[in-house]
């Protein structure tokens, strides 16, 4: 029953994972080929739009990635399984939709001013998707006990040196 209910929560979120890639990668190709029309004229601001853009992203990504670790570490354990659940769906959607949130105003923001740079900040956020992938090892993680790693101690040296 346990592994029903993880494997299901971890289908779904990876159900949700690659239609949120996938849409953000078709919206980008779809406004990269110029598709779909945007007026270039409407978002000025230049180099300080783009500087701000550049400084949402760089903090953003670790922040994201960060967190959920961060986060997962600092739970009890172990939780029940619909407890783990829940709270690892939250994290997990926190990060994902975070993430995502900005590849689309890198995308919006591309299609508005036709910056190469916002091209590549898109590029490196798709790539971080890497990172966002549901893991069902994270999940059931959270219902076991954690191991405590014995530690031999180790052997006092004599202040001579070589005995």
């Amino acid at each position: 029953m346990k592994d029903i209910t993880a494997n299901k929560l971890i289908t779904s979120l990876k159900r949700h994972y690659f239609a949120t890639i996938f849409v953000l990668g078709i919206l980008f190709v779809l406004v990269l080929l110029r598709i779909i029309p945007f007026s270039e004229g409407v978002v000025s601001g230049g180099v300080v739009m783009e500087r701000y853009a550049i400084m949402i992203t760089i903090i953003v990504i670790p922040l994201a990635l960060k967190f959920f670790a961060d986060r997962l570490k600092k739970i009890q354990r172990p939780q029940e399984l619909s407890k783990a659940c829940a709270t690892y769906r939250g994290l997990y959607f926190l990060r994902l939709h975070s993430i995502a949130a900005v590849t689309l105003m890198n995308i919006l923001l591309f299609g508005f001013t036709r910056n190469g740079n916002f091209v590549w900040l898109s590029v490196v956020l798709f790539i971080i998707f890497l990172f966002c992938k549901p893991s069902i090892i994270e999940l059931t993680d959270l219902t076991e006990i954690p191991a405590v790693e014995d530690q031999m101690p180790e052997e006092p040296q004599s202040p001579l040196g070589d005995e």
